[in-house]
């Protein structure tokens, strides 16, 4: 956990999922939190941003939906603060080291 950051049951109902489609959801991984949650087992909390309005998921959509589906009405979640444009600018910073990554020719093993 971060120096910034505090844990904290939240309401499901209050975390923004933001632009998060249904389609990114992947059931294997859904279903396997879904069971670890059935039984109580340690799992990560989520990561929010808060922005003094907003609870902003950052990381934990799959359990975000598992936790949705045992119809549990709270998760555990880890919050910082942050705001909507400094996670869009942060994707943007990810998604530009990426391509970088991507454009280097690869090695191959002999």
């Amino acid at each position: 956990m971060g120096q910034n950051s505090r844990l904290r049951r939240l309401p499901i109902e209050r975390i923004r999922l933001g632009s998060q489609p249904g389609e990114n959801l992947i059931e294997d991984r859904v279903a396997q939190y879904a069971e670890y949650m059935r039984h109580r087992a340690k799992i990560e909390p989520v990561l929010v941003c808060y922005d003094g309005k907003d609870y902003l998921l950052k990381d934990g959509f799959q359990r975000v939906e598992a936790a949705t589906r045992l119809g549990r009405k709270t998760i555990l979640a880890e919050i910082i603060p942050g705001t909507r444009a400094e996670m869009a600018a942060e994707w943007q910073r990810f998604l530009a080291a990426l391509r970088v990554d991507l454009a280097k020719p690869s090695k191959v093993a002999s």
